[in-house]
C-alpha cells in the first residue's frame, strides 16, 4: 500500500509541475495509467506472498521428512528409510529461495549439515545420529516461523489453496511428533501436547469466526480427542490409533496436491 501511494504521489506531482501549479483534474489517460500501476503493484505483492508460501511449503516438507527419518530411527528401526527421507529433507531443502527468507542461507546450511552429520552417523551406527536430526529439525522449524504473519497475508490475498495446504502439512507434523512421543509411556503427556498442537492446525483452517469448522477437519479433531483419551488413560492403543490418525492427515495433503 506504502509503494502504491507513493507511485501515485509521484504522478500527481509531476501533473502539478506540467500543469504550472494550476488545479490538476485528472485526465482520463491518466486515471488509466495509475490503475495499471496499482494492477501492477498488487501482482507483484501477490507474487512475492506466493514465492515466500512456497518456501514454508517446502520447509515444512523438509521437517516431516527429518520426523519421518527420526520415525524409521527409533520405531520402525530402518536405516534404508531413514537415509532415504534425511535424502528427501536435503533435496527439498535445496528448492528454498534463500533471498525470500531473512537470514536464510546460512541457517539452511546449518540444517543440511546437520542431516550430512546424521547420514553418516546411520552408517557408522553412532548414537549422534538421532541427535542430529533432532536438532535439524528445530533449525528448520525456526526457519519456518520467520515467516508466520506472511503466511496469512497470502490467504487474503488470494492464495487460500496454499495456505489451506501448508496448515495440513503442520497439522500432519504435529501428528508424527505424537507418534514419536507416544512410543514411550513416559512421553505419553508431550504426546497429548502434540495432539493439541495438531488440533489447532485444523482449527486454524477455519480461522474466521463466522465460518464452522469443514466435516473432515471435524472427523479428524474427533479422532485426534479419542486418541487423547487413550493417552489419558495410559492404553498401547494409543500409538496405533494415532498411526491411523497420521495416516488420513497424509492423505489430505494428498488430496491438496491433485
Amino acid at each position: 500500500m506504502k509503494k502504491r501511494n507513493v507511485i501515485v504521489a509521484v504522478i500527481v506531482v509531476i501533473a502539478i509541475v506540467i500543469g504550472g501549479l494550476t488545479i490538476w483534474k485528472p485526465s482520463p489517460k491518466l486515471k488509466e495509467l495509475v490503475n495499471k500501476i496499482e494492477k501492477k503493484v498488487d501482482t507483484d505483492s501477490y507474487q512475492n506472498w506466493k514465492e515466500v508460501a512456497n518456501d514454508r511449503i517446502k520447509l515444512t516438507e523438509a521437517k516431516i521428512a527429518l520426523l519421518k527419518a527420526k520415525v524409521a530411527m527409533e520405531i520402525v528401526q530402518s536405516q534404508q528409510t531413514a537415509e532415504k527421507e534425511l535424502d528427501s529433507a536435503m533435496n527439498l531443502l535445496s528448492d528454498v529461495r534463500s533471498d525470500l527468507i531473512n537470514k536464510s542461507h546460512d541457517q539452511i546450511e546449518v540444517v543440511r549439515q546437520k542431516i550430512g552429520k546424521a547420514k553418516e552417523g546411520i552408517k557408522k551406527k553412532s548414537i549422534d545420529a538421532g541427535e542430529n536430526v533432532s536438532e535439524a529439525i528445530e533449525e528448520t522449524e525456526a526457519l519456518i516461523k520467520e515467516y508466520d504473519s506472511k503466511m496469512m497475508n497470502i490467504k487474503k490475498e488470494g492464495g487460500e489453496q496454499l495456505y489451506d495446504h501448508y496448515v495440513n502439512l503442520q497439522a500432519q507434523a504435529a501428528l508424527l511428533k505424537a507418534k514419536l512421543a507416544a512410543g514411550y509411556k513416559e512421553t505419553y503427556d508431550q504426546a497429548y501436547n502434540n495432539l493439541e498442537e495438531a488440533k489447532r492446525w485444523y482449527k486454524h483452517n477455519n480461522y474466521e469466526a463466522s465460518k464452522m469448522i469443514d466435516s473432515t477437519n471435524q472427523k479428524m479433531i474427533e479422532k485426534i480427542n479419542e486418541a487423547q483419551e487413550y493417552l489419558k488413560e495410559k492404553k498401547d492403543e494409543a500409538g496405533v490409533l494415532i498411526s491411523d490418525i497420521y495416516s488420513k492427515a497424509s492423505e489430505l495433503v494428498k488430496d491438496d496436491d491433485q
